[in-house]
């Protein structure tokens, strides 16, 4: 039998704590099934939800939790995977500005839709004559609700701005 959980973790660390939590996993016959694991110089958050034999469930949440320099939290989770036809990968594109992840998140909260991934990034593009701006580039991995359409949460994200763009990658 399987025991599927989340693992939440902040804190001080280095990739090779990573490698080594993620070898752990392994070597109990267990899987990352998805993650998300962002540094700041050597401050660390992490989700990584974990399949594996539910023998040795206590060996894998002891090993993250041995870490004193993190906060560690677990969750049981359904084992099921989504289903891929139902996961949409959007490009969000506009130029930066305060409050812009708030509200593509306010859009897509209203509308009762999972955010699976969200990678945001800035670009700084200094023009010339002294002119200078930032791209604002969201990768978002999305599951909808059964009733609601691609192409009407991409329309709606682009009313966001009149320079807001919005590309299905998949």
């Amino acid at each position: 039998m399987n025991s599927t959980f989340i693992a939440n973790f902040i804190g001080k660390a280095s990739p090779a704590t990573i490698k080594q939590l993620a070898a752990i996993t392994h070597e109990n016959d267990g899987k990352w099934l998805i993650s998300k694991v962002n540094f700041i110089e050597d401050q660390v958050a992490g989700v990584i939800k974990i399949q594996l034999p539910t023998a040795n469930e206590s060996t894998v949440k002891d090993a993250f939790s041995s870490h004193n320099d993190l906060t560690v939290q677990f969750i049981d989770s359904d084992h099921s995977v989504h289903n891929q036809d139902t996961i949409f990968q959007l490009r969000l594109d506009s130029n930066d500005r305060a409050g812009i992840v708030n509200e593509i998140t306010h859009v897509l909260d209203n509308q009762g839709i999972n955010i699976l991934d969200m990678d945001c990034q800035r670009v700084f593009i200094a023009g010339g004559g002294g002119v200078s701006s930032s791209l604002f580039t969201a990768k978002i991995a999305l599951k909808l609700p059964v009733e609601v359409q691609i192409s009407d949460v991409a329309n709606e994200l682009e009313t966001l701005s009149e320079d807001t763009r919005v590309i299905l990658e998949s």
